[in-house]
């Protein structure tokens, strides 16, 4: 079962995610993230910071300012 943090911030912070940039308004986890954006876990790869994330650091790991996130997502077909 996958675990959300959630701290409020007092101003926003930039993340930039598939080289786009969001504020935030609160500080999330990478599993956090990946429940926002309605996305399976199980099909995901997420590289943050220019390092492949492993499934199980999602949740320890806190995305702060001026972090870079790729998320992939795979999906199959015929």
């Amino acid at each position: 079962m996958l675990s959300i943090r959630v701290f409020y911030l007092d101003k926003t912070m930039r993340v930039r995610i598939n080289g786009e940039d969001f504020l935030f308004t609160e500080s999330v986890n990478v599993a956090g993230l990946v429940a926002q954006r309605k996305m399976r876990p199980e099909t995901v790869v997420v590289e943050h910071n220019n390092v492949i994330l492993a499934r199980d650091k999602w949740e320890e790991t806190l995305i702060n300012e001026n972090d870079t996130l790729e998320i992939l997502s795979f999906v199959g077909g015929g």
